[in-house]
């Protein structure tokens, strides 16, 4: 072997440890820096959960600064309060592994991406963040008080951004001390009214008319028919040896006025019109069957299979919100929000800012599009047919003196008793700046459970943004 062999197997054997020194040094900065907030924060940690009992957890409060979620120092530990108690249970929660307290943990506890290893190293153990949410307090009571006794639903939504500004699930509950007794809290989770359960996020529930507002909005964007186009309503509607039918004959109608009566063949008879893809793709256009992407758990919707036999008679059912269509009380409210945003779907959000206990911003919302459900005009002419549906048809509940307002009334027939009532809209028409969604279970016609709620919380949101 000569001196240039020689030398090329010392600098291929010298790369060894070479190689092997540079991994390890890869290795230990992922641990060590790229993971270490991720490994502090990890609840199974033991030293991890000893420093993080250490720190006082951030507050939650509301769009107004009043706090729904604080603390107190008991036996040396820090424990959550709950000073608004079931007006805002679903989103507090009862403990940290439900409600934001789960899903906000590390901005609530300064850890995590929102960690700062050398203010903890200069002054002790620290305190963690407030989250301030989008939610109006007054509005969560009135929305509490208005559904107690009931099992429903309450969502509002700032029609300009997408901020939750009420989201209100009823049965509720008390979540201070909830889990102080095992026996108690078993029983809390196998009570048949089931509070647990956020309805607004996770109920799924048949849209009955309410959903007549998307095909509305379909048929009219992809230029098959228009606000004027008549339909014949004998109260009867026969496919496939099926039988849709509506309350009365309407006789002669235009889609227009479809809408204002709730005429159930005129919108089965869409069918004809629209094809079972197009549907489903308007359904997603509008995000109907998406979850909510709040940091609380949700449900997703689901539509039937239109490739089986009975496919012509299940979409002409699902165009007026039955067949085997199931959504969730904020997928309609974001569906309505489309339409009064011009047709562009805005991402509901809950988290306003997360400020740091100096004061620091560390992160501030801002408004989010999910894309164009339909054309600004075919919004703008359904948005006049809502508003036709309050001055002139089934809507009538929610006139506001000096407002115009935009609704659709629904009652959706399900298997499990009468029928659920749906009423969903917006204000001012014209303008518009709140919308509101409310759900109420076997409650019957939506004019007369769900409209009412709606009036009283439009006429505080609106009178909040000065428009009555």
């Amino acid at each position: 072997m000569n001196a240039r062999e020689m030398s090329r197997n010392i600098r291929r054997v010298a790369m060894i440890p070479a190689v092997g020194f540079a991994l390890l040094c890869v290795f230990l900065g992922y641990w060590q820096v790229y993971k270490a907030p991720e490994l502090r924060a990890d609840e199974y940690n033991t030293r991890a959960r000893d420093r993080l009992a250490k720190i006082e957890p951030g507050r939650v409060l509301d769009s107004g600064g009043a706090p729904l979620l604080g603390t107190s120092r008991e036996g040396g530990k820090w424990q959550r309060t709950y000073p608004e108690g079931e007006s805002v249970c679903h989103i507090t929660g009862y403990n940290d592994r439900s409600g934001v307290q789960k899903s906000l943990r590390d901005a609530l506890l300064g850890i995590g991406r929102y960690e700062s290893p050398w203010a903890e190293f200069a002054e002790g153990p620290t305190r963690g963040n407030d989250v301030t949410l989008t939610v109006d307090l007054d509005a969560q009571e009135i929305g509490t008080r208005l559904l107690r006794g009931e099992r429903g639903a309450v969502v509002a939504l700032d029609a300009r951004t997408g901020a939750v500004l009420a989201l209100v699930s009823a049965p509720g509950y008390e979540p201070e001390g909830l889990v102080d007794s095992e026996w108690d809290f078993q029983m809390f989770q196998n009570d048949p009214g089931k509070p647990e359960i956020d309805r607004a996020l996770q109920g799924v529930y048949p849209p009955g008319s309410v959903m007549k507002i998307l095909t509305a909005a379909a048929v009219m964007d992809l230029g098959r028919v228009d606000r004027e186009t008549e339909f014949e309503c004998d109260g009867e509607y026969e496919i496939d040896g099926a039988t849709i039918t509506c309350p009365r004959a309407h006789g002669t109608v235009t889609l227009d006025e479809a809408l204002q009566v709730s005429c159930n063949t005129t919108f089965a008879r869409l069918g004809r019109y629209i094809a079972a893809d197009e549907f489903v793709d308007y359904m997603n256009r509008f995000h109907l069957l998406g979850g909510a992407d709040l940091p609380l758990p949700s449900s997703k919707g689901r539509v039937g299979d239109f490739t089986g036999a009975n496919r012509d008679v299940l979409l002409a059912e699902s165009l007026f919100g039955q067949g085997e269509t199931l959504v969730t009380p904020l997928a309609i409210a974001r569906m309505t929000l489309a339409i009064a945003h011009g047709g562009t779907v805005l991402a509901p959000y809950l988290v306003e800012r997360i400020s740091a206990p100096s004061g620091a911003s560390l992160y501030a919302a801002q408004p989010k599009e999910l894309g164009q459900a339909v054309s600004a005009e075919t919004a703008a002419s359904v948005a006049g047919m809502m508003a036709n549906v309050v001055e002139e048809g089934t809507g009538g509940v929610v006139a506001l003196s000096g407002v115009d307002v935009a609704a659709k009334t629904g009652s959706a027939e399900n298997p499990h008793g009468q029928a659920h009532s749906w009423f969903t809209a917006f204000a001012p028409a014209d303008n518009p700046q709140v919308v509101v969604t409310v759900v109420v279970e076997n409650a019957g016609a939506g004019s007369e459970a769900a409209g009412p709620i709606v009036r009283q919380m439009l006429v505080y949101l609106l009178g909040n943004t000065g428009a009555i």
